[in-house]
């Protein structure tokens, strides 16, 4: 009982982290002086707030965009995190409530297996948990994906982490996992610190090298060998 209550409290958790996400979105990408207003309000564009819209409508309009309007198509232009975040923080300002896998989802896990989900999705840990960098099961948030499951708590201390490249602008310089490049505009996470913060930058102005000595020992000091032991049954049990 102690242990579904816990797992509540993290699904809760993790669906207001993507509204938070959400609503910074929006407010950079959205909310200007000719679109829309903060929170959904009308301003240039209609107000997106009240207007009982569902999932799927915010979502294709979102993606396309509406021909003959000023308002172009984000499916290609947001990173599928914000896009995702940005749906749902739309979808409840019309009264939807994000919803993440349920209990249920996790049903047939063994007690090892749910311990180590608890733990990747703790929410007590804040931004060191694992579900600020990884997505399971529609949870958590993918700025990395998990393409191999370690075999064990020390290499996944300090699993190979490929996907991290050097990004410079001007003068500055950061370990980088880049999620969209070949346009007018990059958009990347930047890994100074946790959490990584979504980048949108203008092409031209930034430098991508291939390699960065980031290493992701960084961030799991969080978590013991045992915890971590306890993360990677969990992870075979639904990434097999």
């Amino acid at each position: 009982m102690k242990a579904a209550f816990l797992f509540a409290i993290a699904m809760l958790a993790c669906a207001q982290d993507v509204l938070t996400h959400g609503a910074q979105v929006f407010a950079k990408s959205c909310a200007t002086p000719y679109c829309h207003g903060p929170k959904g309000a009308g301003a240039g564009a209609p107000k997106l707030a009240a207007r009982g819209f569902d999932e799927a409508h915010i979502a294709s309009v979102t993606r396309a965009g509406i021909a003959g309007t000023a308002m172009q198509g984000y499916g290609s232009i947001l990173a599928r995190p914000d896009f995702n975040a940005v749906v749902a923080y739309v979808a409840s300002l019309n009264g939807i409530q994000p919803i993440g896998p349920s209990s249920e989802s996790f049903a047939t896990l063994s007690t090892e297996a749910a311990r180590g989900r608890d733990l990747f999705f703790d929410s007590v840990r804040g931004v060191e948990r694992c579900a600020t960098c990884h997505e399971i099961q529609g949870l958590g948030i993918a700025v990395a994906p998990i393409a191999r499951i370690p075999a064990s708590a020390a290499a996944l201390r300090n699993v190979e982490t490929a996907d991290v490249r050097t990004a410079r602008l001007g003068a500055d310089h950061f370990p980088a996992i880049v999620v969209s490049e070949g346009g007018r505009r990059t958009v990347l996470y930047d890994l100074t610190a946790l959490p990584p913060v979504m980048r949108t930058v203008e092409s031209a102005s930034v430098g991508i090298a291939d390699y960065n000595a980031w290493m992701h020992s960084t961030v799991v000091k969080s978590y013991d060998d045992r915890e971590l032991e306890s993360i990677l049954v969990f992870l075979r049990a639904v990434r097999p």
